[in-house]
C-alpha cells in the first residue's frame, strides 16, 4: 500500500512517531506544503497515485 504524508509545517516529534507508526510496511512519500512555492500539480499527481493521503498539520 502506497502512503503520501502531506505537512503544512514542520512536523513536531510527535508527529514524526505518528508517522513512523502509520508507515510500518508501507511504501511512503511525502510533500512539504511549508515552502514558497509548494508545486501543486506533482501534489495532485502524488495524491492520485497514492493508496492512502495523510495530512498532517
Amino acid at each position: 500500500m502506497k502512503l503520501l504524508n502531506v505537512y503544512r509545517s514542520e512536523p513536531s516529534e510527535d508527529t514524526k512517531k505518528l508517522v513512523e507508526i502509520v508507515s510500518e510496511g508501507r511504501e511512503v512519500e511525502s510533500f512539504n506544503l511549508n515552502v514558497p512555492a509548494p508545486d501543486y500539480d506533482k501534489l495532485l499527481d502524488m495524491v492520485f497515485a497514492a493508496d492512502q493521503t495523510i495530512c498532517w498539520w
